[in-house]
């Protein structure tokens, strides 16, 4: 099964590909492209993110959509372009989570100076494999573990079986307050022995390990999330922009 926005990626790319959208042109915007593939705005964002990823496309605010080249790059595996809170939250939306334990635990010294928390904080933790939902048969994208402030826990726990997207959006509704901030870390490192086979890669394989603090208004940290990602499977790509100075 394809999912909306890679259908959408695929038929620009494939557009791109045989010259009607020709390198140095601009794509239609999104409402324009919304309208043309019968999707929300969000789908055609998160399908711009993967073409950007991609080597396809550049995009600029004010400026528009850019063709940059006629073919993608050849690396391989999973690519990730979040610029934004709502970017992160397509991502939870437009993959497919198989969730492997839910409990209860209180940080110990290790646990927390992994989490960036205090030793005795309470949480409740839901560890899960993160997979491309139009080919589940395919290696996992990562595996997660997510800790949530164990003052939510009893809601969450009622929530769960029918949420799909990401935690935090669950949280939102839960507090009718919002998630102001994502304080994103990234680190090399291995896959650990205990989920290596859940990953289906080797022990101590070269890793991505990412680490996401949500915080909820007003400036409180309501969730955390700990991602392995195995190196040969994934690709996380951003965009700088010099901003000018005043009165240039």
């Amino acid at each position: 099964m394809e999912t909306r926005y890679a259908f959408v990626a695929r038929a620009l790319a494939e557009a791109i590909a045989d010259g009607r959208h020709p390198v140095g042109s601009l794509l239609p915007n999104e409402h324009a492209l919304a309208e043309q593939f019968s999707v929300s705005r969000a789908t055609v964002r998160a399908a711009m993110r993967e073409l950007q990823a991609s080597g396809l496309i550049s995009r600029r605010k004010s400026a528009g959509t850019r063709v940059e080249a006629a073919a993608a790059s050849s690396a391989s595996g999973f690519s990730q372009n979040l610029e934004s809170i709502e970017a992160v939250q397509q991502f939870g939306v437009e993959t497919e989570r198989r969730v492997e334990e839910i409990a209860d635990v209180v940080a110990d010294v290790d646990l927390a100076e992994r989490l960036g928390c205090q030793p005795g904080q309470r949480w409740l933790k839901i560890a899960f494999l993160r997979l491309k939902p139009d080919d589940p048969a395919e290696l996992p994208i990562c595996w997660t573990d997510v800790y949530i402030d164990a003052t939510f826990a009893a809601p969450v726990r009622a929530r769960l079986s029918g949420h799909a997207g990401i935690y935090s959006t669950l949280l939102e509704a839960i507090s009718g307050r919002r998630i102001v901030e994502i304080r994103q870390e990234i680190r090399a490192g291995g896959v650990p022995t205990e989920i290596a086979g859940a990953l289906r890669t080797e022990p101590g394989s070269h890793a991505l390990a990412i680490r996401r603090q949500y915080v909820l208004s007003p400036q409180s940290v309501a969730e955390i999330s700990l991602s392995i990602h195995p190196a040969d499977r994934y690709r996380y790509a951003s965009r700088l922009l010099r901003q000018e100075a005043p009165g240039s």
